[in-house]
């Protein structure tokens, strides 16, 4: 061989090699603060994705909202303009009819019980019509626990439904908590989850369902003075993920990026639970907050005849009350 092949073939040799060891680079959002334990969980997903990788995929996190509220950062990653979105699966209720049980008050009993339901066979047709939209999720386990208790921050105190009577109210686009929290008593508002400091502050909204975690971190704890821990339904969280981009990787990269998030489940769970004692406690002594406990039988009856009404004019499709109070709960 000449040397000018010689030449060539090393440079071909070096372009081939630096193709393959090109970064894959995801951008990822989520709408709570860094400090949060979505921004916790997040950050320990991409510095796994890192380190599994050795270097070769990188994951930009983008926190508080910078990629846009839920709504537009799920359509993103459903047109392939953004690779990841934390995801909260009760926010594609008007995508995903079985979603829509997930905040209904008081039908799961526990984290397992909702994680099982997601991992069901009833919940299957959502994740199929998921993937048909253009997104999957990464985490087929589920292991996304968030353990600080839901509840709801208010400028005054709340015990029982009454209590709700008028409250303006904060509430994102979904029918099933539009109709939860009007059942309630609520003056629901929807307003986008990075917005909602601001509107507390001018007064536009004197409450909204969150843990006492996010509500110290994302500080509406400053405005509102009470925090009454409600449990009307559990979280359980994911990865969503486009589609395209997924199938675009290779069998060795799919398994990193399930794997990191796990890694990233076992994070969002750790600093969850954190939100309902150091955070808590911190809402408390820094910034004046009453946490409240209340008897939640009031509440649980209340919600027997919104559940009913939401299986009526079919928000809730019929029947799949039934199947989630048929799988195990733990």
């Amino acid at each position: 061989m000449t040397r000018l092949g010689l030449l060539v073939g090393a440079a071909l040799l070096g372009f081939a090699w630096q193709a393959s060891a090109q970064q894959i680079t995801f951008r990822l959002g989520t709408v709570d603060p860094q400090t949060a334990h979505s921004g916790v969980g997040a950050d320990a997903f991409a510095a796994a994705v890192d380190r599994l990788s050795q270097g070769q995929m990188k994951v930009q996190v983008f926190h508080a909202g910078q990629l846009g509220p839920i709504p537009e950062q799920q359509r993103n990653v459903l047109a392939g303009t953004q690779d990841m979105h934390l995801l909260y699966p009760e926010f594609l209720t008007t995508l995903i009819d079985e979603t829509r049980i997930i905040s209904a008050p008081y039908v799961f009993t526990s984290h397992a019980h909702q994680a099982n339901f997601l991992k069901s066979d009833a919940f299957k047709p959502g994740l199929d019509k998921l993937r048909s939209l253009g997104a999957i999720v990464l985490d087929e386990d589920w292991t996304w626990w968030q353990m600080d208790p839901r509840g709801v921050i208010s400028v005054r105190p709340i015990k029982t439904p009454a209590d709700m009577q008028g409250l303006k109210l904060r509430i994102w686009e979904s029918k099933v908590a539009i109709d939860t929290w009007k059942g309630l008593g609520a003056n629901t508002i929807v307003v986008p989850r990075p917005e909602m400091y601001l509107a507390f502050k001018q007064g536009i909204i004197e409450a909204g369902p969150e843990t006492i975690g996010i509500a110290y971190d994302g500080k509406n704890a400053e405005i509102g003075k009470f925090w009454t821990r409600t449990d009307e339904y559990y979280q359980v969280v994911n990865i969503m993920m486009n589609q395209r981009k997924w199938a675009g990787l290779t069998d060795a990269q799919k398994k990193i990026l399930a794997e990191a998030a796990k890694v990233g489940g076992a994070a969002y769970k750790a600093e969850s639970a954190r939100g309902f004692t150091e955070k808590r406690g911190k809402a408390e002594k820094e910034m004046g907050v009453t946490v409240l406990e209340p008897d939640l039988g009031p509440w649980r009856e209340k919600a027997k005849a919104i559940n009913a009404a939401l299986e009526a004019d079919g928000t809730i499709p019929k029947g799949l009350a039934a199947k989630v109070a048929a799988i195990p709960a733990q």
